[in-house]
């Protein structure tokens, strides 16, 4: 990525972003917006009168927001998303609900599609000082696109099943994997459903199909492992279940790229760098959503940068950035961050040549 590929703006998010948007350069360039507004009534950042959060009422503040992004439902793609990290705050003992009222706003009024909230699970957070309230242990990361379908990679975010990632399961030769359905019997499938779907809470074990007769009919070789968990197939086999039946048997035949991550992502916060910005979010969130969200060469927005995080693992993925700070010395560092991956780049690519 080179410098050309970044844009860095310094000022106020609405009034600049208002400007980009009536500009053919920045209408619908963009495959997907990721920022972490300043959370209402939490920190002050600087001294200017436009900065976001400082709002004497918390109707003001989301509708701030809301405008801010509706704006940038412009300058995405049709295939684009919104990422938002954001706090919720509380007053007179209760939780105002900020996250969540965005999300209905964004919606209601700007037709964005909700797609997901993901809750980022800090595990090095820290303790609270109340006396009765517990300790905020995680952030709402809110995840909607400008249409219906947007423009998404899983499997670039795929992970082992736990057993393999705790090493419960070792890893299996591979002639001992398969990876999918082999000849499976489609007369023993269907005796084995209505064996299950005529069963009852009370059913002996005994009058039920065995997993491996199970796992058989279904194609599978009750021997052979899993390629993402290291399971034998055997035991991905539910023999007995008490209700309906409809999804019976349970199959958990994974993706060999690895399982779907789920909506509760555990990334440790990440710590002050001198004092070169009051709320740092870790790279490894950002680049998550960058690499689900985009491919190469895509161009990413952040309108409040902060120190540039967003930027950082744009240059590291080669994804093209455009980022906005209110304050110029938010501006200033992440120009220098943003540079220093650039340069160390450059030096790994002409040592790679060598």
């Amino acid at each position: 990525m080179a410098a050309h590929d970044n844009h860095i703006c310094q000022g106020d998010s609405f009034s600049l972003l208002s400007k980009m948007s009536r500009s053919l350069e920045h209408k619908n360039k963009y495959r997907v917006v990721i920022t972490s507004p300043p959370y209402f009534g939490h920190r002050h950042y600087g001294n200017s009168s436009y900065e976001i959060g400082r709002e004497n009422d918390d109707c003001i503040f989301i509708n701030k927001l809301v405008k801010i992004f509706l704006i940038c439902k412009d300058l995405l793609r049709e295939d684009g998303s919104l990422w938002i990290i954001i706090g919720d705050t509380r007053r007179n003992y209760q939780k105002l609900l900020i996250p969540h009222r965005l999300a209905l706003k964004l919606v209601e009024n700007g037709g964005y599609t909700f797609r997901e909230d993901i809750v980022w699970y800090k595990k090095n957070n820290i303790s609270s000082s109340s006396k009765i309230n517990f300790a905020q242990a995680y952030e709402s990361l809110l995840f909607l696109s400008k249409n219906k379908r947007c423009y998404t990679d899983m499997d670039s975010i795929r992970r082992l099943g736990n057993e393999a990632i705790n090493l419960k399961n070792k890893s299996p030769r591979a002639d001992k994997i398969q990876y999918g359905a082999l000849n499976p019997d489609k007369e023993q499938m269907l005796k084995i459903r209505e064996i299950i779907s005529k069963s009852s809470a009370t059913t002996p074990f005994v009058e039920l199909p065995s997993t491996s007769q199970i796992a058989i009919a279904y194609g599978y070789d009750p021997e052979k492992y899993c390629p993402t968990c290291y399971r034998k197939f055997k035991r991905h086999v539910t023999r007995k279940r008490v209700g309906d039946h409809k999804h019976y048997p349970i199959f958990a035949v994974c993706n060999s790229k690895g399982k779907n991550p789920g909506n509760v992502w555990e990334i440790s916060t990440k710590s002050h760098h001198g004092s070169e910005h009051f709320a740092i979010f870790p790279e490894d969130l950002i680049s998550k959503i960058v690499r689900f969200a985009t491919s190469k060469g895509d161009w990413v927005l952040d309108p409040f940068m902060g120190r540039g995080t967003t930027g950082i693992v744009c240059a590291n993925l080669d994804r093209k950035f455009c980022g906005i700070d209110l304050y110029p010395e938010n501006v200033a560092i992440c120009r220098r961050n943003i540079a220093k991956v650039l340069r160390h780049k450059r030096i790994g690519h002409v040592a790679t040549i060598r």
